[in-house]
């Protein structure tokens, strides 16, 4: 056998073996798992809390859930004039196949749904994500400015960071196993699926992705990357040092070009990624509170 036979056989081998190890390691991680009726994996529900003139829509990131937020919900709300809303992604916490269906305009759709029913019922309506989450935010703010008086982005998602990637960057590996698996349509998340979150409070994240969550994702960082100039709403943002999912540098120099005439964008030096279960979590929650419920605040920016 020569080697230009020898290499799409082994190609096709790795896949294959990969697709089945992925496959037994699915099903054993299903076993474990409890779903309701409508196939949603417990823990994963949208929950609200507080109450005031003001909505604070919470938009959870890549394989989390709603719960990534209670603990921030909790202190954003508890000294009233505040309502927040933890929505859920449709994909989040369902079951694989179902997850695999889901589209970016099925995300974009859903929070629109979300802001809407929350603008009907109050005076005014903040957009706020993590990670993924927060690229959702911007894109929604950005195709629809009314739906938002501000977007709040924690660790946003305009670059995925390369310290995870060897060689290539992340988005080359990801279209080389898009074109080129004929059997694997999932990955195993390199995250931990139980998360002690602040206030040791624990949930669980997704644990297996499909092709198709990469896939808008990635859609979803190409359609922002030329937008930043039209983002007009007030903006609160707070990047990490330490992240190693997220280009913090990238982030910060499209955050630098967007529009928004009011800001507060800072870079938490010594934080990693998960902002909502760092130690800095508190020190986010209040000054994000404060800048929420003063609109006259002069604009920082660092």
């Amino acid at each position: 056998m020569n080697l230009w036979a020898a290499i799409p056989l082994a190609w096709f081998g790795g896949d294959l073996s990969h697709s089945l190890w992925i496959a037994a390691r699915h099903a054993r991680w299903e076993r474990a798992q409890l779903r309701g009726p409508d196939g949603l994996r417990a823990g994963a529900q949208p929950f609200d809390c507080g109450d005031g003139d003001t909505a604070v829509l919470c938009i959870h990131g890549f394989a989390d859930i709603p719960a990534v937020f209670r603990p921030m919900a909790t202190l954003l709300t508890g000294a009233g004039n505040i309502r927040c809303r933890a929505m859920r992604l449709p994909g989040a916490g369902e079951p694989l196949a179902a997850a695999a269906t889901v589209t970016l305009d099925d995300w974009l759709t859903a929070i629109r749904a979300e802001a809407v029913a929350l603008r009907r019922r109050h005076g005014r309506v903040w957009l706020a994500g993590h990670s993924l989450g927060a690229a959702l935010a911007l894109a929604t703010a950005i195709r629809e400015p009314e739906l938002a008086d501000g977007v709040a982005l924690l660790a946003p998602l305009l670059r995925v960071s390369r310290a995870r990637s060897l060689l290539l960057p992340p988005r080359w590996w990801f279209e080389l196993a898009r074109t080129g698996c004929l059997f694997s349509r999932s990955f195993e998340s390199c995250f931990s699926s139980e998360v002690v979150a602040a206030e040791g409070s624990v949930y669980r994240r997704d644990r297996f992705i499909p092709f198709a969550t990469y896939r808008n994702m990635f859609a979803l960082l190409d359609w922002l990357r030329p937008r930043a100039r039209e983002l007009a709403v007030p903006l609160f943002a707070r990047l990490c040092g330490r992240d190693r999912v997220v280009d913090t540098p990238a982030a910060g120099r499209w955050l630098a070009d967007a529009a928004a005439a009011r800001r507060d964008v800072r870079v938490l030096p010594d934080a990693a990624h998960d902002i909502p279960s760092q130690p800095e979590w508190k020190e986010v929650t209040e000054a994000l509170r404060s800048y929420i419920l003063t609109p006259c605040r002069l604009p920082s920016s660092v």
